[in-house]
């Protein structure tokens, strides 16, 4: 999985798909810390996915992001580190990881906006 540049002041798009049934719930950490909504954090996780939002990039934003999806069957986690950009190359990239149990497999994809 591929580290990802953010610039200070910039926005970062973490978004998060799991192909479960049932459905699945999401959860965001950063780090060992769940993350929540406020602060130029936002999360929204329409059906089969979650996006997180973290706008206005600040120093202390930088870090490893964490997203969990779980429903009855189990749970699965990805993760993606926002870096400052001269530490990795500006792109966009994914981790794919299959859990053992039926109908729970997870996508985490980080895009960096360019605003």
């Amino acid at each position: 999985m591929k580290s990802h540049g953010v610039g200070l002041g910039r926005t970062a798009l973490l978004r998060c798909e799991a192909a479960a049934v049932p459905s699945p719930t999401f959860e965001w950490y950063k780090g060992e810390k769940r993350i929540i909504k406020g602060q130029g954090i936002d999360i929204k996780s329409p059906s089969s996915r979650s996006v997180l939002t973290v706008t206005n990039m600040t120093e202390d934003r930088y870090g490893n992001y964490t997203c969990v999806a779980s429903n009855k069957l189990g749970t699965a986690n990805a993760s993606v580190p926002l870096i400052p950009p001269n530490t990795a190359p500006y792109g966009t990239g994914s981790a794919h990881i299959l859990l053992a149990c039926r109908y729970l497999v997870l996508a985490l994809s980080s895009f960096i906006s360019v605003y």
